[in-house]
């Protein structure tokens, strides 16, 4: 009995943010950025530690960032948690 083919090997988490989501930075960390600066993911890389990294861009500006999946937030409503601030047309 071979006990190696019987291992499966735990499966990585998956990404949080997916190509071509759009994202904000978390504000803190001592940097002085724009929080209200909204970033397009360009592509998902492995995790450093145990945080997925991404390479982010803003559309004005020309160069792209790196940032770990710690330091990204979404900026849509549903993946956010932010949903007290969708107000159906009834409420309106």
């Amino acid at each position: 009995m071979n006990i190696h083919r019987r291992y499966k090997a735990p499966e990585a988490p998956p990404h949080r943010f997916a190509i071509g989501q759009q994202v904000r930075l978390r504000s803190g960390g001592g940097a002085m950025m724009n929080t209200t600066a909204i970033f397009e993911i360009l592509a998902t890389l492995p995790p450093l530690g145990r945080s997925f990294q991404y390479r982010i861009r803003d559309a004005q500006e020309n160069h792209e960032r790196m940032a770990t999946e710690d330091n990204l937030e979404a900026i849509d409503i549903w993946s956010s948690g932010e949903r007290n601030g969708f107000k159906t047309p009834a409420d309106a």
